[in-house]
């Protein structure tokens, strides 16, 4: 054990430049704490108030000290201040008198503890915790079924862990997560492995102990590599019984084949549905390399919609497609990777269908398929108020015609995300290119990956060029009729990995010229480090701000964009 009247050597105050600014994260103290000894307060109290009263005294002196000598600025008395903040922090806490506290505001710390946990295994951990340290605190978390409630299987078959936490949450709303690629850290190199894949008989046994709480479900988060357990589990929810609170499913099949195979489709999909009873409450539904029997699937408002790897045979067809949409009238989020309604070139044309009115669709997402059923899936829709759209991995073959077909569509779109799309570089496609941007003239953030530099070479390029005889400008540059008018003139902000050497200090030089200079540019950790030097210092030359981050990292751009996206619909945005 050690006590807080000196800090170690190490510590991170005796270290930064800035230590008045960092004394009060609460990321400093969870590191210090997980990598020191036990502390703990003085065992007679009026040794801790003295040393309270202490640390208040000095506080005060360094502050005076400090205000003597301004302007002039002193490290060590930084240093110090920041140090003796953090230990009377410390130590106001040791003396907390917790134990008095009414159940009520135990009960409340409790829930903060463990529902602002970061991840699966330190919620678990917290939520133990809090049963080891003494009888009161332990039967005051296990009458909390809140606490409880949010289960996600981390440990190996039979689960005896994730099923106490079950019978512990009572009769509450359950949210279940069964994810056999997910242990605990530390296991997923080990040999042999400690979580093997879940079989058929485990994956039946598991349903029966849910069977019995499905009226309780509210989310059903599920992670499959095995078709056949897939399946099993696909047919055992199907069987379940109602699921009258289930809000949310998820389904993700990881092993192969990629797609949802052709022989286990019908006309309807798959010939099982999602349950033999209405979900009445359900509002999420995403399947990932698996299918249902869409005819049998209960029509729902739908608010995120999440479909892929599914063979033609697997999707629902297109008009059955259209009924779904048409329900779900405040759709936020279509996302359709490799999936979507089916597609006979035969006996239908090609970008006609009888499109949904989709009012509060605002993100969307369209991948891995070909031009021709890109159209067609665009068909299906009119949603003029999207304000995210995503085209991702469209490679393999000339998409210039979907760019024709997407030319005013979208003229709401903020965040415009490319990752390989692929185009012929002919006239007519720098023709489509050009015109399909102009006609989003709010675009702000930029992200792209693996993108033609003829396709960036359009945010560039004179829109009067390509305009067809006699048609005007619409948008003309500051009110001015004889200045050149600049395509996106709202785009400040892109994100770009894995591009060629000069495509982005090119493009970044090309706005700036413009008039509209970007005022940063990120890219993730792993790109920065394979671009040379010069090509670094150019592209800094001509953008406000360069930023390095990591893959996951959600830019500041982004997050206020998500922001206005919900705002515009009057809702809540779940962080």
């Amino acid at each position: 054990m050690s006590s807080v009247a000196q800090l170690p050597p190490n510590h991170t105050l005796n270290q930064v430049q800035n230590p008045l600014a960092q004394w009060n994260s609460d990321e400093l103290v969870r590191t210090y704490l997980r990598s020191s000894m036990p502390i703990v307060a003085p065992g007679n109290p009026v040794i801790a108030q003295t040393r309270l009263q202490m640390l208040r005294v000095r506080m005060f002196e360094l502050e005076t000290l400090r205000k003597s000598i301004h302007p002039a600025t002193s490290i060590e008395f930084d240093r110090e201040l920041a140090s003796v903040l953090y230990k009377r922090k410390l130590l106001l806490w040791l003396q907390f008198p917790i134990r008095d506290l009414p159940d009520e505001i135990l009960t409340i710390i409790f829930r903060f503890v463990v529902w602002s946990s970061v991840g699966a295994d330190e919620a678990n951990h917290h939520r133990l915790y809090l049963t080891w340290v003494c009888r009161r605190f332990r039967a005051l978390a296990l009458s909390d079924s809140t606490l409880w409630n949010s289960v996600w299987f981390r440990d190996s078959a039979p689960w005896k862990r994730s099923f106490a936490f079950i019978e512990r949450a009572g009769t509450a709303a359950l949210d279940i997560r069964i994810d056999e690629k997910s242990g605990p850290k530390g296991t997923a190199h080990d040999n042999p492995p400690k979580y093997p894949q879940i079989t058929v008989p485990q994956i039946k046994e598991l349903l029966k102990v849910l069977k019995p709480r499905i009226h309780q479900l509210r989310i059903l988060v599920v992670v499959l590599a095995n078709i056949d357990v897939v399946e099993a589990f696909m047919e055992g929810l199907s069987k379940a019984g109602p699921a009258l609170s289930l809000e949310r499913i998820e389904v993700h099949r990881t092993g192969q084949p990629y797609l949802w195979p052709r022989e286990k489709s019908e006309g309807a999909g798959g010939r099982l549905a999602l349950s033999e009873h209405p979900i009445p409450k359900l509002r999420w539904l995403s399947l990932n390399g698996v299918t249902t029997n869409w005819n049998a699937l209960p029509l729902s408002n739908l608010r995120t919609i999440d479909l892929r790897r599914m063979v033609v045979q697997a999707c629902p067809n297109s008009n059955r497609w259209t009924e779904i949409l048409g329900a779900s009238h405040d759709l936020f989020k279509l996302s359709l990777d490799a999936a979507g309604p089916q597609l006979d070139p035969k006996r239908q044309r090609i970008g006609h269908a009888r499109p949904a009115d989709l009012p509060s669709l605002r993100d969307l997402t369209i991948g891995d398929m070909t031009c021709i059923y890109a159209v067609h899936v665009l068909a299906h829709m009119n949603a003029p108020r999207v304000m995210s759209l995503a085209l991702m991995s469209l490679t393999g073959q000339d998409y210039g015609p979907l760019l024709e077909m997407l030319r005013g569509r979208f003229p709401e779109v903020r965040m415009l995300q490319l990752q390989g799309l692929e185009m012929a570089k002919t006239d007519l496609n720098m023709e489509r290119a050009v015109r399909w941007f102009e006609s989003m003239p709010r675009l702000k953030l930029f992200r792209f990956s693996q993108t033609k530099p003829y396709i960036l070479d359009a945010l560039l390029a004179d829109p009067r060029e390509y305009r067809a005889p006699g048609e005007m400008d619409t948008r003309p540059a500051n009110g001015q009729e004889d200045k050149r008018p600049i395509i996106c003139p709202e785009l400040d902000t892109v994100h770009f990995h894995a591009q060629g050497d000069a495509d982005v200090s090119t493009f970044a030089k090309g706005r700036k010229d413009l008039g509209v200079m970007l005022k940063r540019v990120y890219t993730p950790e792993s790109s920065h480090a394979k671009i040379k030097r010069e090509e670094v210092v150019r592209i800094r030359a001509s953008i406000g701000q360069l930023c390095v981050v990591s893959h996951v990292q959600m830019t500041q751009e982004e997050d206020a964009i998500y922001e206005e996206m919900a705002n515009s619909l009057g809702v809540v945005r779940r962080r």
